[in-house]
């Protein structure tokens, strides 16, 4: 084979890498608008909003998607979490509302089942009160505190909302630090934190006095 032949298998080589790669991209940027556009159709109706239209259009734009598998394991899961929310809200006794509830119970035969419980296994600690003693107990009663049923079917925004008031009516640090934990965690998907960003720095200033950040 000539060398000429030889650059030419690679630079086949190299197109087909890239088309498949673009298309992994395009892919992977459809799925997030996909998750995106039901996660504000999610807290729309959490809000009391009607979203029975833009439900139905999520689903026919989508079912396809779900059909062929082309949903991954993590993008299954948020789905499956938003879409548990937007039921939680919706009027059985409403014929429409009633269909998408249907529909939301057949893409849970599919596998787009909820999956929220975090379960804290600790090994047994020593009396001595050390700092990743005090890390893992505000991290074991912060999980406890979420899964004690109280925000059953509620959005994450509306569940740190009533922390941060809870923050700033009750002495106990915990609901601070699941407060600051949540709130950053929104953060790294996407959310716009600024308002309880500066709602937890007035509860912090209030309870601490001014905090040095350096």
């Amino acid at each position: 084979m000539s060398r000429l032949e030889v650059l030419k298998g690679l630079e086949s080589t190299l197109q087909g890498f890239l088309a498949r790669a673009v298309e992994a991209e395009e892919e992977r940027i459809d799925a997030f608008r996909c998750i995106d556009k039901l996660d504000g159709i999610a807290r729309d109706s959490l809000r009391g909003r009607l979203v029975s239209a833009r439900l139905g259009s999520w689903f026919s734009q989508n079912t396809n998607r779900l059909e062929t598998d082309r949903f991954s394991k993590s993008e299954v899961t948020s789905i499956a979490n938003l879409l548990g929310d937007i039921r939680s809200g919706l009027d059985d006794s409403d014929p429409e509302s009633h269909k998408l509830a249907r529909e939301i119970e057949r893409w849970r035969g599919k596998g787009v089942v909820p999956k929220r419980k975090l379960v804290l296994k600790l090994k047994p600690r020593s009396a001595e009160r050390d700092l990743l003693g005090l890390l893992t107990g505000f991290l074991t009663r912060g999980v406890e505190h979420l899964e004690s049923g109280e925000f059953e079917g509620r959005h994450l925004l509306s569940i740190l909302d009533d922390v941060l008031k809870s923050a700033a009516a009750k002495e106990d640090k915990m609901y601070i630090h699941l407060a600051g934990a949540m709130i950053y965690f929104l953060k790294m998907n996407g959310y716009k934190i600024g308002p309880f960003v500066r709602r937890l720095r007035e509860i912090e200033n209030e309870r601490f006095g001014h905090i040095n950040a350096e």
